[in-house]
């Protein structure tokens, strides 16, 4: 029975520059750094070990525009070793390296095909002498593309399975920029057997058949918005069969975000041994990946005003890091806090002096009052400052939000102050 293998990747973003938590802690940084490449690396690996038909980018194999002479000398030695092994790949570039970027005077193997900005253009990949697949796609040849490009795409064969390489924002994703946006049902009419996407973050299957259309996902997260595993999708094409999709791991690193009740800690060593517990619990879920992990802390404490202290955070996570070094896989931790002290606030709401006319006027306000007058006074932020053309309108949800989080951190002073 015919049958097409390949690899579907995409948003690879080699050279990250990795910032915040990474800034802080430059060794950190470099393990992130080189991540990146680590994961591609990995996808590289796959494909020889599998002996697949093909490798297909769908898009930001860069993380800028203005990409590094280093990440474009480690992509194209990684491209070599496919067409070592007679692997061709399939290349499209997206908003962030967009054809338009600036780009070293370095040569692809013969194996490689980037695909024009222009037009949807086809290729043949042949097996054996004959045709087994035509892979069809669309490089972004600017960063800001708002065409619906999946227009452009029309199959133009008869036989062999058909493969559609688009970077795209699908049905409006509300998490990623609305780039060369498409419907869903734009996709399924074009004929396609399996459309392999780029763009959102996170491995989905959109369809699973008559096409398949599918997101592999970045190959490494970036940032703790991005946890779980990340990889590419191991295809297989058959003749009256469902595309089989697998999802495999290619991380390096892999985020995690949790809160952490430490309302039951008495003391700063109960704090940290509960963090250390739960960071090696952690670590042994990870396939043997790097961890980093976001503790939040949380719930009513009387730590509230140690932890609050300026510095005291930092220390107990020097510490903490301090009992991981060395560690292989690594584990690195971030800490950050969202107690509140231990006061009553019912029976400080039923008082009769300041604190309790500062709840109550709280209280009006999460219960709708003043709303108006607060989004008043806050209208030269969005308005009159210069960085407010950046800023989203807050929403009622958004609004009251922060009135929650600014009547907690008020009565956290007037408590300490009390």
């Amino acid at each position: 029975m015919p049958e097409f293998r390949f690899i579907h990747c995409s948003d690879l973003h080699l050279d990250t520059p990795f910032a915040g938590l990474a800034k802080a802690r430059p060794e950190l940084k470099e393990k992130l750094r080189h991540a990146t490449f680590q994961a591609f690396q990995n996808i590289i690996d796959l494909a020889l070990r599998e002996q697949v038909d093909a490798v297909i980018v769908a898009g930001d194999v860069y993380d800028a525009e203005d990409k590094s002479l280093q990440a474009q000398l480690k992509f194209r030695n990684a491209l070599k070793k496919l067409a070592e092994a007679g692997i061709p790949a399939f290349v499209a570039h997206g908003n962030h390296d967009p054809l338009a970027s600036r780009s070293a005077s370095l040569q692809y193997p013969e194996n490689v095909t980037v695909f024009p900005g222009d037009r949807v253009e086809r290729y043949e990949v042949v097996r054996e002498g004959k045709p087994t697949a035509h892979i069809y796609g669309i490089s972004f040849p600017k960063r800001q593309v708002t065409e619906n490009l999946a227009l452009l795409f029309d199959k133009k064969h008869a036989s062999g399975f058909a493969v559609g390489v688009l970077h795209t924002n699908v049905d409006g994703n509300s998490s990623h920029e609305n780039y060369a946006p498409c419907r869903l049902k734009q996709l399924v009419g074009k004929g396609m057997d399996y459309w392999a996407l780029g763009h959102v973050h996170a491995h989905q299957v959109l369809r699973e058949h008559d096409p398949a259309v599918v997101y592999s996902g970045n190959s490494q997260a970036r940032s703790f918005k991005e946890q779980g595993r990340k990889g590419c999708c191991l295809v297989t094409l058959r003749d009256q069969t469902p595309p089989q999709v697998r999802f495999v791991a290619t991380d390096v690193v892999r985020y995690l975000s949790q809160d952490m009740d430490i309302s039951h800690c008495s003391s700063l060593d109960g704090v940290l041994r509960t963090v250390q517990s739960k960071s090696e619990e952690i670590s042994s879920r990870m396939d043997g990946r790097d961890a980093l992990i976001r503790f939040k802390f949380t719930g009513r404490s009387m730590l509230h005003a140690e932890l609050r202290k300026g510095g005291t955070l930092d220390d107990l996570q020097e510490d903490i890091q301090g009992q991981f070094e060395a560690r292989s896989p690594g584990v690195w931790v971030d800490l950050a806090l969202d107690t509140r002290g231990l006061y009553d606030i019912e029976s400080r709401r039923q008082g009769n002096d300041f604190v309790a006319d500062i709840i109550s006027l709280y209280d009006e306000v999460e219960n709708g009052a003043l709303q108006d007058d607060i989004k008043t006074v806050l209208k030269p932020l969005f308005e009159e400052w210069p960085g407010g053309r950046y800023l989203d309108d807050l929403t009622p949800e958004e609004l009251l939000r922060l009135v929650h989080e600014a009547k907690e951190l008020t009565l956290d002073q007037l408590m300490e102050d009390d």
